[in-house]
């Protein structure tokens, strides 16, 4: 008998549990049990130009019939495809960033657990920040049918850039710029005109490319030296021929690095020198004008001097300061303006140039040589920026005011950049 009071209260137990438990669950059920349509598998945002974008993939879609999206004070309410895929654009004219909630609804209107998502849109803002891909360098090649750009390094947001001109059929060529390239072949570009455009987004998943405006380049570059002629020169060797195969002053713009212009060496019989009696060569300052058949920005002047040679010291350079058909023939014959003297040098024994002011040349710059010589071009070479001046001329003046050795010089090449 005692068991079977001891089975009845341990039941009676159990069930004042039962009671207990059921009354935490009440307030969760009352209506009836609560039933959650399936959450979407996989959703995104991305950013966009006045708009963003969300994408959504739901696996089953059995009984689902919309996906429920909200933001701000606005909701898009899309129909669930049978696919269970899709994307729609959200307009955002408001360039932020956006915060969203989103869930699905099935046939029986019951709705799934909410998501959030975030992204931001783009507009004006972001547009006025874009610039082309800059050129850092240009150069006409292939005897000056293409032309060659080299760019600076591209910014963080620049997927692509297009390069637009006419080559010289007369035709519209449309070249495309990936990022990785730092150099681009431009077929049939035969001047240094050209149009860019450069496409960016502004997030590395956003759905939406900004591009600029086509942009108007013309570049410095390496002047091609066609039709280029020597304008005045008062001394070289072979004299006064200009038609010889060495030492002439227009090989300085031949492209060769082997060939030079060299000044006269020749001995005067000691009292005929034209220049000075006490003279038996011609002495320095030696000057020489490149005519470039028509006017230039000149940006930067080359000077490269013979190979394996260490006559050349000093070499100035000059641009005119007035329009050039104002200049006479005494101003290309100009020597420059700095003193020279070589006081009982074993050439000019005590020859002494005073030097003349002219106002009508400007000086861009000047280079020193060392009194070591060199193999290569590239040892050889210094420059002359001249970008400071704004100077436009056809005319470039090169005065030579000294020298290493007895007397001479000798230049290999002259490069002048400019647009």
């Amino acid at each position: 008998m005692k068991r079977y009071i001891l089975l009845l209260i341990a039941i009676c137990a159990i069930f004042s549990s039962c009671d207990d438990m059921m009354e935490v669950h009440k307030p969760f059920i009352k209506g009836g049990e609560k039933v959650y349509a399936l959450k979407l598998d996989q959703s995104s945002f991305y950013a966009g130009h006045n708009q963003v974008y969300f994408k959504y993939y739901m696996a089953n879609t059995t009984n689902i019939k919309s996906v429920d999206l909200y933001w701000d004070d606005d909701s898009l309410i899309i129909p669930m495809p049978s696919h269970g895929s899709g994307m729609v654009s959200i307009p955002a004219p408001e360039e932020r960033s956006y915060s969203f909630k989103f869930r699905t609804t099935d046939i029986f209107g019951n709705h799934s657990l909410w998501n959030t998502g975030f992204a931001n849109s783009y507009g004006e803002y972001f547009q006025k920040s874009l610039l082309n891909r800059s050129v850092k360098s240009f150069q006409l090649i292939n005897n000056n049918s293409n032309g060659e750009i080299t760019w600076f390094p591209p910014a963080a947001n620049l997927i692509r850039t297009e390069v637009r001109y006419t080559d010289i059929n007369g035709q519209e060529q449309l070249v495309d710029v990936p990022i990785g390239e730092n150099e681009t072949l431009c077929p049939g570009l035969g001047v240094n005109r050209f149009d860019v455009r450069s496409f960016f987004l502004p997030e590395a998943n956003a759905m939406d490319t900004f591009y600029t405006d086509w942009q108007h380049v013309t570049p410095v570059y390496k002047l091609p030296t066609t039709g280029w002629s020597i304008k005045y020169c008062n001394s070289w060797h072979g004299q006064p021929s200009l038609t010889g195969t060495a030492n002439m002053p227009h090989f300085i713009f031949d492209g060769d690095f082997n060939t030079f212009w060299h000044s006269n060496y020749a001995d005067y019989t000691l009292g005929t020198h034209p220049l000075d009696p006490e003279i038996t060569r011609d002495p320095p300052p030696f000057t020489t004008v490149i005519d470039m058949g028509e006017p230039v920005e000149i940006a930067k002047v080359d000077i490269y001097r013979r190979l394996s040679n260490n006559n050349t010291q000093t070499v100035i350079v000059y641009a005119p300061a007035i329009a050039d058909d104002q200049l006479s023939d005494e101003d290309f014959k100009w020597l420059g303006n700095v003193p020279v003297s070589y006081t009982n040098h074993s050439i000019f024994k005590n020859y002494f140039y005073p030097g003349v002011e002219n106002e009508n040349w400007k000086e861009l710059g000047r280079v020193e040589f060392p009194s070591t010589s060199f193999s290569t071009p590239e040892e050889n070479l210094r420059e002359v920026d001249a970008t400071s001046h704004n100077i436009k001329s056809r005319y470039v003046k090169l005065i030579l005011p000294n020298t290493r050795s007895n007397g001479n010089v000798s230049l290999a090449e002259v490069a002048i950049h400019g647009r």
